[in-house]
């Protein structure tokens, strides 16, 4: 690692806070308004909370450790290697719903800048999976200079939409604040948790990180409040500013008719272009990430080694071939709300078992001892809220998202049993 450029703590913050805004809130916003309505910035604040004390635990455990590997080296230490490879195949899925959630995003922005009608979203983000793929592949990744000056451009158009977003604010549309009710707000903060997914990437880097023992927890801690107080002041000017049914009508590429009122057409091109490079530059970061977790995960033996042994530019090239077609499979069959419950529903299950591990290992001394099992409580609490709600709005969606559990823990079970039995006759 001596040759390879460091990253400096601005860089870290930078790979965090794209990691988060990448795609998530171009994604969400819309799902979050349509069900928490006004109140939807408390619902993203709500999130962020869960977020930063997760963000809290995952430094704490990684620079315990002193290793990169994420929340498969934690699990791994703590609780023993098969534990810690079952949570992973989980995570590797709710990725693939992750990928899958940024080009169904980068497909409905696109296809509106392009002025094509949604029946071609489905062909341009399954598009963008396989030629992102392929570029990781080929050895293309952004570096350190692009990613930073293209985060940093994404979080500047944030912000002057934020701004223009004031301008146009009406006190008629802000109140009143609950307007959908208490338990929606709750179910929104729920829904949008996957907005916060891609701080945890900076601990699949650690080593890379200049002074890692003090810049990860710093990156993350400042990259999660930033980028809470950016999502809560998006969400707030945009039911400030809007009307309930143009919200509504264009729900999938919401945050483009936020400049509208002060911009006009080009207003929304600008955040159209923002939200095509963001989305796409989250699926080529994501498949990257999921692709070196996918080679330590089967260094230990816990995923078919004939996955990642096979690589192109050190990228394993089946196992990067079945992300990108499981994710175009579900981009084909879900729409963006169940796309989204999965994704968060993923995310807030492995949070809650990593913020219990840093109570069980003891990140935290004396009273703070409290502080990751409220987020363990809190990421499962939200869990069980989707899960509720899932159950009595669409039966059918429950059932699938049991069914596919069901289905990957069958898959698993079978692996360690052929795993073992090959390796008893190998040895």
């Amino acid at each position: 690692m001596s040759s390879e450029k460091k990253l400096s703590l601005f860089d870290a913050c930078g790979m965090a806070i794209g990691g988060m805004i990448g795609g998530g809130i171009f994604a969400v916003l819309g799902e979050g308004v349509m069900t928490a309505g006004n109140a939807t910035f408390i619902s993203l604040g709500i999130g962020g909370i869960l977020a930063l004390i997760t963000g809290v635990v995952y430094a704490r455990l990684t620079t315990k450790f002193d290793e990169s590997g994420g929340e498969f080296i934690f699990m791994e230490h703590i609780a023993g290697v098969r534990f810690a490879g079952t949570i992973s195949w989980f995570l590797i899925l709710g990725y693939v719903f992750t990928i899958s959630l940024y080009a169904y995003t980068f497909g409905a922005y696109s296809g509106r800048l392009f002025g094509m009608e949604s029946g071609p979203n489905f062909w341009l983000g399954g598009g963008i999976i396989l030629l992102l793929t392929g570029l990781n592949l080929s050895g293309v990744k952004e570096s350190g200079i692009s990613e930073d000056i293209l985060v940093y451009t994404k979080t500047a158009i944030l912000i002057g939409l934020i701004a223009l977003g004031f301008y146009t604010v009406q006190p008629d549309k802000i109140y009143p604040i609950a307007n959908e009710g208490v338990g929606n707000m709750i179910k929104a903060g729920a829904l949008v948790f996957v907005a916060y997914e891609g701080f945890q990437l900076l601990t699949y880097d650690y080593n890379t990180i200049e002074d890692h023992k003090k810049n990860l927890p710093r990156a993350i801690t400042i990259s999660i409040i930033t980028v809470t107080l950016i999502y809560m002041l998006i969400a707030f000017v945009l039911t400030g500013s809007l009307a309930q049914d143009v919200i509504a009508e264009h729900k999938e590429t919401v945050l483009a008719m936020l400049a509208q009122p002060v911009m006009g057409q080009l207003g929304i091109v600008i955040v159209l272009i923002a939200a095509v490079f963001s989305t796409s530059s989250a699926i080529l970061a994501t498949v990257f990430a999921i692709s070196r977790l996918g080679k330590r995960i089967a260094k230990d033996g816990q995923l078919p080694h004939q996955l990642t042994d096979r690589q192109s530019s050190g990228v394993p090239v089946y196992f990067s071939l079945m992300l990108a077609a499981l994710a175009i499979l579900v981009q084909f069959f879900g729409n963006l709300e169940q796309i989204t419950t999965f994704s968060s529903i993923t995310f807030l299950f492995v949070f809650s078992i990593v913020n219990y591990m840093g109570y069980k290992h003891s990140v935290f001394n004396g009273w703070n001892r409290a502080v990751p099992l409220l987020g363990s409580f809190g990421c499962a609490s939200a869990m069980l809220v989707l899960f509720y709600e899932m159950f009595v709005s669409n039966r059918q969606t429950f059932y699938l998202v049991l069914g596919i559990a069901v289905v990957l823990l069958l898959c698993r079970e079978a692996y360690i049993w052929f795993h073992s039995k090959y390796k008893g006759k190998r040895d």
